[in-house]
């Protein structure tokens, strides 16, 4: 987890290091649904009070994990 070794608080669980925002290997229209998963998960993750480290799961709908940046 890059972003909390770099100390954020809020991470938004993406694909990978080199497709963050989606995933080539989907099909336009899957890729587009995962798209737009990742950016409202995002949105919710600024929304959201956060009192540390908290990652935000795209496939989860209102789910958040605090999670232990030690």
């Amino acid at each position: 987890m890059v972003a909390l070794g770099a100390g954020a608080n809020r991470v938004v669980t993406g694909v990978r290091v080199e497709h963050v925002c989606g995933d080539p290997g989907l099909s336009d229209a899957a890729d587009l649904a995962l798209r737009r998963r990742i950016v409202s998960a995002a949105l919710r993750a600024l929304e959201t009070p956060v009192t540390g480290p908290t990652r935000f799961d795209p496939d989860a709908s209102e789910q958040k994990e605090a999670v232990d940046a030690a």
